[in-house]
């Protein structure tokens, strides 16, 4: 079972391979649409990427609920 802070790693991860963002810029208060400026596509982008490392489906539901990194781990975290 991965720790908070191995699914940080893993948003962390996907957000840099996916959105070539630097480690710098990704903290857990990281505002995904302010900060990031990612879009419902990246979002779908993000999650199926998550989905598959982490073996957890989203919701849409679970999609409008992202808005910080933190929500990210926060969501995966709690469907261990």
């Amino acid at each position: 079972m991965a720790s908070r802070d191995e699914i940080f790693g893993w948003v962390v991860d996907v957000l840099r391979e996916e959105f070539d963002f630097t480690s710098e810029a990704l903290a857990m208060d990281t505002h995904l649409i302010d900060d990031l400026d990612l879009d419902s596509i990246d979002a779908i982008d993000m999650t199926v990427r998550l989905e598959e490392l982490s073996d957890i489906s989203f919701s849409d539901s679970d999609l409008k609920s992202m808005r910080t990194i933190r929500d990210v781990v926060d969501l995966i975290d709690g469907r261990r």
